[in-house]
């Protein structure tokens, strides 16, 4: 099994502090929001806390509501089976058709059927396309 569909993922740049993102956190699930997905990293004095919820809209407006800049960029989230080479066959097909990923983040508990995962690429529309078209029909 492999699907695909476009989303949103918001983003929060600030300066690399001791509890930011159990700050984030916090305030997110104070407001019964879910994360479906989560990346989080540092680089020097910065960090970039990057996430997908299941109600984008309002995790926006209460993290800018706390003071939060936060940003959306076009995602895609990608289903496919828990087995060893599902998500290489999603990544040749990419880069056959030579198209560069950006970022790729995802987990899964090992006993889980699904893997989810969010893909970033400089054409995220060509991406599904090529999901759409040669991977979710067979």
């Amino acid at each position: 099994m492999i699907k695909a569909e476009l989303a949103r993922q918001l983003m929060v740049r600030g300066e690399d502090e001791i509890g930011m993102l159990a700050q984030i956190t916090r305030v997110i699930s104070k407001s019964d929001i879910n994360l479906v997905a989560l990346c989080a990293y540092s680089i020097g004095n910065n960090v970039a806390v990057m996430f997908v919820t299941d109600d984008n809209n309002e995790a926006k407006r209460i993290l800018a509501a706390k003071g939060y800049d936060v940003q959306e960029e076009e995602v895609i989230l990608l289903s496919i089976d828990n087995q060893p080479g599902a998500l290489q066959k999603v990544t040749d097909k990419i880069a056959e058709a030579g198209i560069d990923l950006t970022l790729v983040y995802g987990s899964v508990d090992e006993s889980a059927a699904v893997n989810r995962s969010v893909v970033i690429s400089n054409n995220n529309l060509e991406v599904m396309m090529i999901i759409k078209t040669e991977l979710e029909r067979h």
